[in-house]
């Protein structure tokens, strides 16, 4: 019997130690709509690059492939970084390049971020501004998150880009995450 409530205890206390591992875990995971916010700043930070990257003197023609009366076509010149067809075009695989992204504290701020690892072929520079967060999933959520924003956003993405081009990036993350659609709106994080 005393070798029965040895295993018992044992077992007992074992039990205790991964519900304790668990609650510790799991408190320091971040909320899933802390990360969407986290998400939503980094996808905003994404797009912008992909816009830096066009070669501004690019033009695309726009408009109507219609005649008027006069036989003529309403087309117009515009330029393609930012426009509707290329944000459409960088909207299809922009999600991907989440697989290299982790969550991240910053260390003076305490909040939490999407970061990239490698930033033009070497780890990104502001790693050591930050502590990793563990997460279970092992990142897939930041990539999910980045698809539910783009298939829920997709219109006011274009829309976004296409209208507030000139904002700079951190003006455009608070519009888009905060304004437009409200996913960062009443994110409160703690230190």
């Amino acid at each position: 019997m005393n070798k029965n409530m040895l295993k018992m205890e044992s077992t007992l206390f074992r039990l205790l130690c991964l519900v304790a591992v668990f609650v510790c875990v799991s408190s320091q995971v971040p909320k899933s709509k802390i990360v969407k916010c986290a998400v939503c700043n980094s996808l905003v930070d994404e797009l912008h690059a992909a816009i830096d990257k066009v070669d501004p003197r690019k033009k695309i023609d726009v408009g109507s492939y219609r005649l008027d009366k006069d036989g003529k076509q309403k087309l117009a010149s515009v330029q393609y970084a930012g426009s509707e067809m290329h944000m459409l075009e960088v909207l299809e695989s922009v999600c991907d390049s989440f697989k290299d992204y982790a969550q991240a504290r910053h260390k003076e701020t305490g909040k939490l971020e999407a970061i990239k690892l490698v930033v033009d072929g070497v780890m990104n520079p502001r790693f050591s501004e930050y502590e990793m967060v563990q997460d279970p999933d092992l990142n897939k959520g930041l990539n999910f998150h980045c698809e539910t924003i783009v298939e829920e956003y997709e219109d006011d993405i274009v829309s976004h880009f296409r209208k507030s081009s000139e904002l700079d990036k951190e003006s455009s993350k608070f519009k888009f995450c905060n304004e437009v659609t409200s996913i960062c709106k009443d994110v409160k994080e703690e230190l």
